[in-house]
């Protein structure tokens, strides 16, 4: 079966059939489809102060996808290409040191049949991340008009950026990475008591 690295490729996203396993514990995960564009966003959320990492897998246990440990984060979001997957079942998997979710989804002619949940469409639209260019796009729904924050740590852990950010009922931002390292990060907003993050390669 052919592997692919669904980090890096941002092409137009295969269809998905969603077929859910469970959210275990205190672990949730949720894929939607991006607006009406080809995208597919992976959001996983852990309710619990723990480490935890999300991985996707092929129905080989071949592993295709692993983010960097999240630390003390309440949300973690990612923009997937799902194109040059065969067609085939998958496993995205969320795992911390004592607990394990898992949500399998079936690829089939190459076309995304997105999940009706309005729990995971909530999920996925209260904040969202994208890279592309050098440049971060940050969009967050800030309903309770809470302080909000933003942070921008390498894969070790350590903070390279943190700035407030305006409070608004929809805060919309970019920010330029062109002076940025080659290498993996992960971008942390704070929205009250809450807090998403997001991984991506530079």
């Amino acid at each position: 079966m052919k592997k692919v690295n669904v980090l890096r490729r941002l092409l137009p996203v295969a269809v998905l059939a969603l077929l859910s396993t469970g959210a275990f514990g205190k672990g949730k995960i949720f894929i939607n489809s991006y607006l009406k564009t080809d995208y597919a966003v992976i959001t996983a959320r852990y309710d619990a102060a723990e480490n935890f990492r999300l991985k996707i897998v092929d129905q080989d246990g071949s592993e295709l996808y692993s983010s960097s440990r999240i630390n003390g984060a309440s949300s973690f979001q990612k923009l997937f290409d799902l194109s040059s997957l065969e067609d085939g079942e998958y496993t995205i998997e969320l795992t911390s040191k004592n607990e394990k979710s898992s949500e399998k989804f079936i690829i089939t002619n190459h076309e995304l049949i997105k999940a009706d949940s309005k729990e995971s469409e909530n999920e996925a639209l209260n904040a969202f991340f994208r890279v592309a260019e050098n440049k971060l796009y940050v969009s967050h729904m800030n309903f309770d008009k809470a302080a909000l924050s933003i942070k921008i740590d390498d894969k070790f852990g350590t903070e390279i950026y943190n700035s407030s950010l305006p409070t608004k009922d929809t805060y919309s931002g970019m920010f330029d990475l062109s002076k940025l390292p080659s290498g993996e990060y992960q971008v942390s907003l704070v929205s009250g008591n809450k807090e998403y993050s997001y991984g991506f390669d530079k």
